[in-house]
């Protein structure tokens, strides 16, 4: 409880640091629109502030340690050396002596990397290919900040990106996490042709489908884009109308309510550019939560022209 309430404190300076302007965005939003900026301005000093880099020592250590989320535990719990006591049998009893062994090593190699080398790795390489399609950052617009979840099929049954809870918090591995007022881009590889995705109120009932501000719900064609919000029920369901068992229940929570696993995510910025128009994107990978609200623990992406702008609009 006390860490909960420590990280909504710690949240509300970062909130209402955005200014005016961006105060109804959601905390990851807010982050992509920074990054994004820090490109179209070519000022690194805020896109290096949103890194996981920014952290010192002792927020490391604190982030690390209280982190609700089991596959990065179960990451460093495989670099642990030594065998573990025979009575320790839970994830958290070895947690405990994985991180007290690990953490060190993990921060030693963090902070290895100066700010002059993230800027000459991270940032810049997103200049100079913006550079090689003579984009004018004065005249582009930003059309969409967006969690981008590739989905595949395996095992009868779809699965979607994403980390793993507790163990004594998981109910069902299939479950979703999705943040209100926050939207999601679900891209079906090749695995996934002729099996539809559909969000619904029911698990198995395509008569019940819920479509408000869904994009191509069920379609079986292309991504579909979500975007829950104030109205939206705390829980429901996708599946494939013409497969049994093949999805799982959507848990639909406030970003301020952080009873959930912190996922890593990827933020895909969509941006127009050019005459006649043309849809560019860069790809802000593994954003986490920390007690400086999300950052971001990979180096940016460019992902170039793309024909995937489903549910966005040119202007």
């Amino acid at each position: 409880m006390f860490g909960k309430l420590r990280w909504i404190l710690l949240l509300f300076p970062f909130f209402l640091s955005l200014g005016n302007a961006w105060a109804q965005l959601h905390p990851q939003e807010a982050v992509g629109r920074i990054v994004f900026d820090s490109f179209r301005y070519n000022n690194f000093k805020p896109f290096f502030e949103r890194s996981i880099f920014a952290l010192n020592e002792e927020e490391f250590k604190s982030f690390l340690y209280g982190i609700r989320n089991q596959s990065i535990r179960n990451e460093l719990i495989a670099l642990h050396r030594q065998p573990f006591p025979d009575d320790l049998i839970t994830a958290s009893s070895k947690w405990e002596i994985a991180f007290k062994h690990n953490w060190r090593g993990q921060w030693r190699h963090l902070s290895r990397n100066s700010p002059d080398f993230v800027r000459e790795q991270s940032f810049l390489p997103i200049l100079r290919e913006a550079r090689g399609y003579q984009i004018q950052w004065e005249t582009v617009k930003l059309m969409a900040i967006e969690v981008l979840l590739p989905v595949s099929w395996k095992n009868g049954r779809f699965e979607v990106k994403g980390d793993a809870d507790f163990d004594e918090n998981s109910s069902n591995p299939r479950t979703l996490h999705f943040d209100r007022n926050l939207s999601y881009r679900l891209r079906p590889d090749n695995l996934t042709y002729s099996k539809a995705f559909m969000i619904g109120y029911e698990p198995e009932d395509s008569e019940k489908s819920y479509d408000r501000n869904i994009v191509g719900n069920g379609s079986g064609q292309g991504d579909v884009v979500v975007r829950f919000d104030q109205s939206s029920p705390d829980e429901v369901h996708y599946f494939c109308p013409d497969q049994e068992g093949a999805g799982g229940n959507i848990i639909i929570k406030n970003y301020s309510d952080f009873d959930k696993p912190n996922q890593r995510t990827d933020l895909l910025l969509t941006f127009s550019y050019g005459e006649p128009l043309q849809a560019y994107q860069i790809l802000i990978p593994e954003v986490l939560w920390t007690p400086k609200g999300p950052l971001f623990c990979e180096k940016p992406k460019w992902l170039g022209e793309t024909s995937s702008t489903r549910g966005l609009k040119f202007e």
